[in-house]
């Protein structure tokens, strides 16, 4: 079949030479010839397939000067559309008889002629040809001003060595070198169109990665001309010619930028671009508050990817956004100093000084390095010093004198010199900056003069300086855990107790230096091989139960204020006992475990035996070769009985309190498994049944009446102690080993009781208080329990009042913080987006509307891939399918809610990503999760062949036809597993349903408001993300940019359809030169 197909080619290829010659003997006029050649020609083939321009410059150009006759025929064959552009380019191309230059000169006046002209009408091949054919001419075109160069260069050589006496030689030599700058001169012409063309230089982009060793060639072509334009500029005349060659690279924007760049360049220069950066950063702002209050122990690097994306949409300096990330700190810190009315107030100032102290340098670190390694994030920075950029930021920081003035007044100290002490630590400013900064800082305020100070601070001392302080306390924690724990287990002891006396200042310090993740893994380890014991003596026994008691409560702690993330996706310690009870039992955001499955596993046996020694009277507690975790898996059984005994009334309340009070006077880990069981227990109860659960929970909670006094009173000095306990565990060489171990005979069997006890109580009322939240007053204290409301207020006007009041501000106060986090939770993310979405779309001027985007931004980081999948799938879509709520796709109102859009999607796109390449669903540091279900239609994509669905689950259309025409789809042929993973997440399902609605949208030719959305969705995604663009932009169908060329043709450029199209595959590459061609077209007939 194919050769049958040749033998076709070439005897119609013979016959079109053929004919030819016959025209020529018979000088056909065009016309004539037109007339026979459709004869030749099968009906509504093109010329193209038979080489019909190649038959016709070859009999063209065969003598020294060209054939008119011939060329008229081809300029007959491309006014009737029988060849095409780029098959004549083509050829003109293939041209290379250098010793002709009349024909040479001849072709370059043929391409200046049907320059405007250029185009194509055909099918994706003749236009992908007419792109390659382009990059083709141009390389000839440098081709022909190389040689002619060369040749201008000799001429000129051998003209000065001519005598007197050779006039005839001289007049040749002469009309050579008028020949050739004539040739130049055209080249120089139609380079300067090309350009100043955008469908050609378009072309050209497109033809470049299609024919990329044919670009090479001219690159290299170019290089010479370069070399050799510094002689010809002396031998010609007019200067002009050889500035448009000198110029051509720096007009052609590709050799320099991407499309998406220099699309964004135009869109920012155009008459109707109104600017959507906000003037404050309410967004930076908020992710800083959550990173400081909600998940203070989160990966660093998590922050560093959130500010990083904010900075990239908003165009933010390198110095500016060290500026704002220190404004905000200070502006949390002093928001933290003023909630003293609040029982948690220590905890928020410690929380926003370690946050500042401690990691804003390791923040600052990392952006150092990535402006280092030339970013893309900081490619607008002109200065390579990191450093330099850092001065400049603390520079401008010192414009807000008034905000460190209150401070450094709220927190009794000098904020900022203790951070550029840190600053300096690490390396990120030399001492000279420090002191010049100082030293302006010193003239700018008279309030630094009357501090005291950092190593003079008279007591009480503050915050910072106390996380300051536990910072080194850490570390020296740190070292003696790494002992050999089964050899020196009673100074181990000795160090954990004695730490309670300053625990939530060391958890903050481990927490933001990123140590707490080591810390925990420790505890786990010491909990681990604590839990049993082969054999051992009554003094070993104890020392083991107390260090399993301890650790127990101190990881229990750490899963309540940090989250049980940071114990259960820890994969050293995945399998360890705790982890496993944290996982099954512990109960995070308001959800609870079935009580009765986590009973299952309980030995009958050793559950009897637990029952007699929590109902003996006997003080004495046995702890030799106990099993603790066999213990804490059938204690809550234990006590389940004993429940039900007190509810039939086989036990009498007063033995009940002596149980409990039994049960809590040994070991304290106990009681808290114990209690997570209740809590669980008691959700599933009805109203009226809970109150002897409760009553046991308040039993449990209640200290033991011998130690009320005492724990009252290590409640009350906690403030006082905590520099004492840091300068103990600090500086002391034993860390803690001074204490004494428990003993076998110890009159003291309860050592360290006090400490424990004190955990288990605050363990177990933060259980309490998540499963029943107190009523609070609103006025002094901060709701802390995301899980539940405690006030009757409707939910949407809480959002609103807070929204209202935080909008005004640009800022997130503690309050609002924790609101937003319980109104997400109890609302969920469908909600919490919609009703957000609603207060934004109630500003009208453009300032408070790019302020409210900002704002709910940031608020999304809450839960960004949730937020972005309600976005999405439900609220976006309602608003375009919704006749009523048309009026809120006008301007400025529908490009602040695409810009909205797409920078959540894309911010969620990236966390999918780097979720995958940890290997694991939770992100790094995330405190909580609250919607963990998919829902029915946000099923991930099934792409991969061999998995089946259920019935339940089928969808109308296959995933294939879903993928149909995007370029992700040409893209699986050559990287198949890759793409099949990234289809897996339900957020790619939600980006292609929502670029099919606005392809659907595009198609529709009815005009409405939403007719421009797909349009506008375009430009704020290139000028949101430029670059990144093509995460998004290969999900999208390609027949969307064909739908709006015939609908708004005059609202698209060159520049923004090559920057919206895909150009890595080849089928993507010839549907881009397709639609480049119909938008060329759709111009000229506009």
């Amino acid at each position: 079949m194919v050769t049958s197909m040749e033998q076709l080619l070439t005897s119609k290829t013979s016959l079109i030479k053929s004919l030819l010659l016959k025209g020529w003997r018979e000088r056909w006029t065009d016309v004539l010839w037109g007339i026979n050649i459709k004869r030749v020609l099968p009906r509504g083939v093109s010329g193209d397939v038979y080489d019909l321009a190649d038959c016709i410059l070859e009999q063209a150009l065969i003598a020294p000067t060209p054939n008119h006759l011939f060329l008229s025929y081809l300029n007959h064959c491309i006014s009737s559309q029988m060849v095409s552009y780029g098959s004549v380019l083509a050829s003109i191309a293939k041209y290379q008889d250098w010793s002709k230059p009349q024909c040479i000169h001849y072709l370059l006046e043929f391409l200046i002629k049907y320059k405007e002209r250029i185009s194509c009408h055909g099918n994706e091949e003749e236009c992908i040809l007419l792109s390659k054919s382009v990059v083709s001419v141009l390389s000839w075109i440098h081709l022909v001003l190389n040689q002619s160069l060369t040749k201008l260069q000799e001429s000129k050589q051998q003209q000065t060595n001519l005598t007197q006496n050779q006039t005839n030689l001289q007049s040749l030599h002469t009309s050579d070198s008028t020949q050739f700058i004539s040739i130049i001169e055209k080249c120089a012409e139609f380079l300067s169109f090309m350009s100043s063309s955008a469908f050609l230089k378009a072309l050209l982009y497109v033809g470049k990665l299609e024919d990329s060793q044919t670009f090479n060639q001219f690159l290299q072509i170019q290089t010479e001309i370069e070399s050799k334009l510094p002689m010809a500029s002396n031998l010609l005349s007019n200067r002009e010619p050889i500035d448009a060659i000198i110029s051509f690279k720096q007009r052609v924007e590709w050799f320099d930028s991407s499309p998406a760049i220099v699309a964004c360049k135009q869109l920012t220069t155009s008459i109707d671009f109104k600017s959507s950066k906000p003037t404050t950063y309410a967004s930076l702002n908020t992710i800083i508050a959550f990173d400081a209050i909600l998940n203070p122990a989160s990966d660093i690097q998590v922050c560093v990817q959130q500010i990083l994306m904010i900075a990239k949409f908003n165009d933010i300096s390198l110095s500016d956004l060290y500026c704002e990330i220190i404004r905000s700190c200070l502006v949390g810190l002093v928001d933290a100093s003023g909630s003293h009315e609040d029982p948690k107030h220590n905890s928020y100032l410690n929380s926003w000084a370690a946050f500042l102290f401690l990691k804003v340098p390791q923040l600052f670190a990392k952006l150092n390095s990535l402006k280092l390694s030339k970013s893309q994030f900081f490619n607008n920075n002109k200065s390579n010093d990191a450093s330099n950029d850092l001065e400049i930021g603390l520079e401008k920081l010192l414009t807000y004198s008034p905000l460190l003035d209150l401070t450094d007044s709220k927190s009794n100290c000098d904020c900022l010199q203790c951070l550029l002490n840190e600053l300096t630590k690490a390396e990120l400013i030399s001492s000279a900056k420090v002191e010049k900064i100082m030293a302006k800082r010193k003239s700018d305020t008279q309030t630094f003069r009357n501090l005291p100070r950092p190593d003079q601070q008279s007591a009480p001392q503050t915050g910072p300086l106390l996380i300051l302080r536990a910072e080194p306390t850490v570390t020296s924690i740190l070292k003696t855990l790494d002992s050999d724990y089964s050899k020196n287990q009673e100074a181990l002891l000795g160090v954990l107790c004695h730490m309670q006396k300053s625990f939530e200042l060391i958890l903050c310090a481990a927490a933001a230096t990123g140590k707490l993740q080591s810390f925990t893994t420790k505890l786990i380890e010491f909990n681990e091989f604590n839990k049993q014991a082969t054999g051992e003596s009554g003094k070993a026994s104890q020392t083991r139960a107390l260090l399993f008691d301890i650790t127990f409560l101190i990881l229990c702690t750490i899963a309540q204020h940090y989250g049980t993330d940071i114990i259960t996706m820890n994969g050293e310690t995945s399998n360890s006992f705790f982890a496993t009870w944290c996982a099954h039992n512990m109960s995070e955001g308001g959800k609870y475990r079935c009580p009765d499955l986590l009973l299952s596993n309980c030995d009958p046996n050793k559950v009897d035996i637990l029952l007699n020694q929590f109902t003996s009277t006997d003080s004495e507690f046995r702890t030799s070769l106990v099993k603790w975790h066999e213990v804490c898996m059938n204690g809550p059984q234990a006590i389940k009985e004993i429940l039900l005994g007190w509810e039939y009334d086989s036990i009498t309340t007063d033995n009940v309190k002596l149980i409990l009070d039994n049960v809590k006077s040994k070991m304290c880990s106990l009681p808290v498994v114990i209690s997570a069981w209740l809590c669980s227990y008691i959700n599933i109860l009805h109203h009226k049944e809970r109150l002897k659960p409760v009553n046991m929970l308040k039993q449990f909670a209640t200290p033991l009446a011998t130690d009320n006094i005492n724990l009252a009173a290590n409640n009350n000095n906690n403030n006082n102690n905590n520099n004492t306990a840091v300068d103990a565990i600090g500086n002391n060489p034993d860390n803690g080993r001074g204490q004494p171990a428990p003993t076998a005979g110890s009159d003291q069997p309860n050592t360290y009781y006090k400490e424990r006890s004190t955990l288990m109580a605050n363990i177990i009322k933060k259980m309490s208080n998540d499963l029943h939240p107190q009523q609070i007053s609103k006025s002094k204290t901060i709701p802390s329990s995301s899980s539940g409301l405690t006030v009757k207020t409707p939910l949407w006007e809480l959002m609103e009042s807070n929204f209202i009041a935080a909008h005004e501000r640009s800022w997130l106060d503690l309050k609002t913080i924790y609101n937003m986090d319980t109104l997400l939770c109890v609302g969920g993310p469908q909600w919490f987006t919609d009703t957000l979405i609603k207060q934004v779309l109630k500003f009208e001027h453009l300032n408070d509307l790019n302020r409210a985007i900002d704002l709910v931004f940031g608020l999304f980081h809450m839960d960004i891939e949730q937020c972005a999948l309600a976005l999405i799938t439900n609220i976006l879509p309602n608003y375009l399918l919704n006749e009523s709520k048309q009026e809120f796709l006008s301007e400025p109102k529908v490009s602040a809610l695409i810009r909205l859009t797409i920078m959540t999607i894309y911010v969620a796109l990236n966390e999918v990503q780097n979720v995958r390449k940890l290997q694991h669903k939770s992100r790094v540091g995330r405190k909580r999760h609250y919607c963990q279900e998919i829902s029915q239609d946000l099923e991930p994509m099934d792409v991969d062949s061999t998995t089946t669905r259920t019935a339940k689950s089928m969808r109308t259309e296959s995933d294939s036809e879903l993928l149909e025409n995007t370029p992700i789809y040409f893209e699986r042929q050559t990287n198949d597993v890759d793409i099949n993973n990234r289809l897996n997440e339900p957020i790619y399902k939600a980006i292609i349903d929502l670029l099919r609605l606005f392809t659907l949208i595009a198609a529709d030719s009815t005009i409405s408001q939403r007719t421009l959305v797909p349009i506008i969705f375009l430009e704020q995604l290139i000028l949101c993300v430029k670059e990144g663009s093509y995460k998004i932009l290969q999900l999208m169908p390609m027949n969307m940019i064909g739908c709006l060329i015939k609908t708004i043709p005059d609202s698209i450029s060159m520049q923004f359809l090559l920057a919206v199209s895909d150009v890595q595959t080849v089928r993507s590459r010839k549907i881009t030169a397709r639609l480049l061609c119909q938008l060329a077209k759709a111009k000229t007939m506009s």
